[in-house]
């Protein structure tokens, strides 16, 4: 399947119905050709790859601004949106090792998740918070990625969280959906599902800390769960029992 240059910058500022984008994302898993063209396509997706992989500190956040500025933006802003570029350059290749530093192994899906979540601040879902629909939109394009059915009221359930978005990242060859909360301070949680591996098909609910982040991982039939933010385990793992009720 075609795509022209103009329908992918479409897709890539989110102007396609969900149908179209569903169609894009599932060739670009298969077609390394098309996934070029349309981080090609993409500002800030080559000079952020580049950057986090050869050059730290502030001198990627320099060239990260360069290739996020707008003219009318103030410096303040264009921080905001070189933190957001990197983030969100970095989840189309959560499954690429090569881009992290000091990266888990291969295996460990649940600390890959969590060093992803790790460079998450508050500004980056606050500068990507859904409305209604749009959540609705992302809710549907994750459920069909995934394969299994997602509700927006289910997804609400925990209390003292607010759902913020949901995205469909890659995990190796496996989809990984990641929905987003934020607490009362800002502070960025995030619910992550992704297809399960061969072993038991349901199994508790293990707690532990990892880079820096408190995490709750569970399996249940054919679907891995992880939510991961803050440093409280005893929190994670109370708002997990919340979320496992109705998932």
């Amino acid at each position: 399947m075609t795509y022209s240059d103009q329908e992918l910058l479409a897709f890539l500022n989110g102007e396609l119905d969900d149908r179209r984008a569903g169609e894009i994302e599932q060739t670009m898993r298969v077609d390394q050709d098309l996934e070029s063209r349309v981080m090609a396509l993409d500002p800030v997706a080559g000079p952020v790859r580049d950057a986090m992989m050869a050059l730290p500190g502030d001198q990627v956040l320099r060239r990260i601004e360069d290739a996020a500025l707008a003219p009318r933006q103030s410096r303040r802003d264009n921080r905001h949106l070189a933190r957001l570029a990197a983030v969100l350059v970095l989840g189309v290749t959560l499954g690429a090792g090569a881009m992290w530093l000091g990266a888990p192994r291969a295996d460990d899906w649940r600390g890959r998740v969590a060093q992803y979540q790790s460079l998450y601040v508050a500004d980056t879902v606050r500068l990507t918070t859904a409305s209604t629909d749009a959540l609705s939109r992302q809710i549907g394009a994750a459920a069909n990625s995934l394969g299994r059915p997602l509700d927006l009221s289910a997804l609400e359930a925990p209390s003292s969280l607010k759902l913020a978005r949901v995205q469909v990242l890659g995990l190796d060859d496996a989809p990984l959906i990641q929905i987003v909360y934020t607490d009362g301070d800002g502070k960025p949680y995030a619910l992550c599902i992704t297809t399960g591996s061969e072993g038991d098909e349901r199994s508790d609910a293990t707690s532990e800390m990892l880079h820096g982040l408190a995490t709750t991982a569970w399996q249940d039939g054919d679907f891995r769960f992880i939510f991961v933010g803050g440093e409280d385990l005893s929190r994670t793992g109370r708002i997990a029992d919340q979320l496992k009720a109705v998932l």
